[in-house]
């Protein structure tokens, strides 16, 4: 069994799709959408402003991934750096926050699309979805999992073709009499947006767990999340200045699903039907990450001591972690409950989306300071991969992502709700440490990290050699 390790025969067109699976999602689409309603063609430089922010964050997390090539991505960069507590909270913060608030929303957006394509109502069409993946992950099928990538890739060539047909007047239907103005809102007002504008590539960093699989992650990793967020922005780009040429911008801003109705005015009932499946598998292929990536997030905690031993456990027959699986999908109840007794409108979603960003953020936070510390700590390891220009872009990265959390935070229902998920978070992960016996802030040394890494995957010597030879 100790002989036993993940092979590396991924290439960059794996962890390509991998990079841009997750960022292809229907809470993104409602994003896109609701951007461009709210700010007009102007929001393209929001977008674009984003972009830059997100290839900041990007960079670090290539470094680090690069320089601890582990599954357990954010929870190992920070243990070396920062300790326990914080290592739990990255992962707790970025990952289970993102579950309840964007899996559900994901859903609710998905089964409105399907709500509009038949009639049935969206909630129960949510219900069938949810059983049926918790099923085949349970079961260990990764079904989905096989074609994520196909998907993805077809889902932004669809999205930017679209755009396309837009911006060239190709649509079916007519153009609005009049062009929208460039800018509906003032540009103090734009740059508020800045914080819902980076949900358009966060997530790109879900490339960083399959390290341990990917060939040359100094480079491929790098490479694909980079190319990944390029072709993210020029996608979105296309589709968001063609719809605005068929929708009015008020009807964009007030839709839970302006993709759906953007390309129903250009393209009418093929428009419709085309966008409205792509929303439905958007919000199974997110789902179905969430409930294959998550619990095993949690099991590597819980193999480390940070998590409670059930999250480790592997049901005997089917070796799949049904405690994370369970969890998942009681976070996402949560939201779709609330979301039944309080109407799931474009409101809510935005709330949601808005709560999930921030923690996100916080996580992205983490992970640049991760950097700034392991350069100081360890200025000797192996480092494949080596961020350009450093520290500006940790620099700028970090200052972005507080004031895109500044901006977030300015609607009180998003920090009220924000505040409660992160104390929570803080109170047991504390409580357990406490419970446990284990520091809050002591860091695990680098060649600890990777003997664990070294144990369940093909790591290069020089990783080990270099890294405990750094002061």
């Amino acid at each position: 069994m100790g002989d036993l390790k993940l092979n590396r025969t991924l290439g960059f067109w794996a962890a390509y799709s991998a990079s841009v699976g997750l960022v292809v999602s229907g809470t993104a689409m409602v994003v896109l959408g609701n951007g461009y309603g709210i700010g007009g063609p102007a929001f393209s430089i929001i977008a674009l402003i984003s972009l830059f922010i997100i290839l900041s964050v990007a960079l670090s997390y290539s470094e680090m991934a690069a320089m601890i090539p582990g599954a357990g991505m954010v929870g190992e960069y920070t243990l070396s750096a920062l300790g326990k507590l914080p290592a739990i909270f990255a992962v707790l913060a970025g990952y289970i926050v993102l579950v309840g608030t964007d899996g559900g929303t994901n859903m609710i957006v998905g089964g409105q699309s399907f709500e509009t394509l038949t009639g049935v109502p969206w909630y129960i069409a949510v219900i069938v979805i949810l059983i049926f993946l918790a099923a085949i992950n349970l079961l260990g099928v990764s079904v989905f999992g096989k074609v994520q990538s196909v998907l993805a890739i077809s889902m932004m060539a669809l999205l930017g073709i679209v755009g396309l047909l837009g911006l060239l007047g190709i649509g079916t239907q007519e153009q609005l009499a009049t062009a929208p103005p460039f800018s509906p809102i003032t540009w103090k007002e734009q740059m508020g947006t800045l914080g819902i504008a980076i949900w358009l590539y966060i997530g790109m960093e879900f490339v960083a767990p399959l390290a341990e699989e990917i060939k040359n992650p100094g480079r491929n990793i790098p490479l694909a999340m980079l190319f990944g967020c390029f072709t993210i922005w020029l996608v979105d780009l296309l589709f968001g200045l063609g719809v605005t040429k068929y929708i009015a911008l008020d009807e964009l801003a007030a839709s839970t699903i302006p993709h759906v109705d953007g390309a129903a005015a250009m393209l009418g009932n093929t428009g419709l039907v085309l966008m409205g499946i792509v929303s439905i598998i958007a919000a199974i292929t997110t789902c179905d990450t969430y409930l294959a990536a998550v619990p095993r997030m949690l099991y590597g905690l819980a193999k480390e001591g940070l998590l409670p031993k059930a999250f480790a456990y592997l049901h005997p027959k089917t070796r799949t972690p049904w405690v994370g699986i369970f969890t998942v999908i009681g976070l996402t109840m949560i939201v779709l409950i609330y979301a039944f007794a309080n109407n799931a409108n474009i409101d809510f979603v935005t709330t949601m989306i808005s709560v999930a960003c921030s923690t996100w953020l916080m996580s992205y936070i983490i992970t640049q300071v991760d950097v700034l510390i392991l350069r100081k700590k360890y200025p000797n390891a192996h480092r494949p991969f080596k961020t350009p220009l450093y520290p500006l872009p940790q620099i700028v990265g970090i200052v972005a992502c507080v004031y895109m959390i500044y901006t977030l935070y300015v609607d009180l229902a998003v920090l009220k709700i924000s505040a409660i998920v992160i104390a929570i978070l803080i109170v047991l992960s504390i409580a357990y440490l406490k419970g446990t016996g284990q520091k809050l802030f002591q860091p695990v040394p680098l060649e600890k990290v990777f003997e664990g890494i070294q144990k369940r995957s093909e790591l290069d010597e020089a990783y080990t050699s270099e890294s405990t030879n750094s002061k």
